[in-house]
């Protein structure tokens, strides 16, 4: 960090990691004590975030400048994935059958990195009619033998999976060009268990966010909207 003091969350992080190391170090026989099971994390301040309601996300939709921005947009807002689960989206995951996506880990292939989601487990999402329209342009567009819904269109990794280098950049552009309050990806995926919690038990939206803890869902996901304070 250069002389910086690293951010609370970030040492709260290396705590954890810590924390599980010498557990896993104990597990083994390896030690007979964890030094960090006695630390407290230190409490984190809730960053603000954008709630983004539907009239912003058809804007978002409208002002894309490609279909595959279309679908990662609506695949964050209306299924609630994460940027790393969207980019490692593969075909096989995608059943139009039954309207719903797979959340899996991958095993490295040919063309395929291997890829672990964030809770670990597999889950399975319901894929709603509009963002289903838009995958199915995507595999009518896409290539003979295609394995990501996402691919790099050019370069030496041409026809691999989308790297997340450019894409917080790249939304931030089209968020401005769509006139959408300043955001970032990762505010679709809250407003999601956001509109999703006006509708379902918030056990529900654990469940299909991927929260290994409810408290998770409940502190960091859900925003108090502007018509329920009205509502109140």
């Amino acid at each position: 960090y250069r002389g910086r003091k690293p951010a609370t969350a970030t040492v709260n992080k290396a705590l954890r990691e810590c924390r599980r190391i010498f557990r896993e170090a104990i597990a083994c026989s390896l030690i007979h004590g964890n030094p960090f099971q006695g630390l407290r994390q230190e409490r984190v301040a809730q960053r603000p975030w954008h709630f983004v309601g539907p009239a912003e996300y058809r804007r978002l939709i409208e002002a894309s400048t490609s279909l595959r921005w279309r679908g990662m947009i609506a695949l964050g807002y209306c299924c609630g994935l994460r940027l790393g689960e969207v980019l490692n989206l593969t075909w096989s995951d995608v059943d139009f059958e039954r309207s719903q996506v797979r959340v899996a880990r991958k095993d490295a292939a040919k063309q395929r990195v291997a890829w672990t989601p964030k809770d670990k487990d597999m889950r399975i999402v319901p894929l709603p009619s509009p963002a289903g329209s838009i995958l199915v342009e995507l595999q009518l567009a896409a290539a003979d033998g295609q394995e990501y819904v996402f691919v790099n269109r050019k370069g030496p990794a041409q026809g691999g999976c989308v790297k997340k280098q450019n894409i917080w950049r790249d939304f931030q552009v089209l968020r401005r060009k769509a006139g959408v309050a300043k955001c970032s990806f990762h505010d679709l995926r809250k407003s999601f268990c956001t509109n999703l919690a006006a509708a379902v038990p918030l056990h529900v939206v654990q469940e299909l966010a991927g929260h290994a803890d409810i408290r998770t869902t409940r502190v960091h996901y859900l925003k108090v909207r502007d018509e329920q304070i009205d509502l109140a």
